[in-house]
């Protein structure tokens, strides 16, 4: 039987740290919590996965 190996790369984009610190940050000033839709779409869209 064959072995098929399968590399997963997950790469985040450079501007998700900072995204993710400014949405901390503005809920900690405000004590309000953030929108769990917005946030999950800005990470989905952060988050790069490489199948090789």
């Amino acid at each position: 039987m064959a072995t098929v190996t399968v590399i997963i790369v997950c790469r985040q984009r450079w501007w998700l740290k900072y995204y993710l610190a400014g949405v901390m940050a503005v809920a900690h000033v405000t004590g309000r919590e953030p929108d769990p839709e917005r946030v999950s779409h800005w990470i989905d869209r952060g988050i790069k996965v490489e199948v090789h």
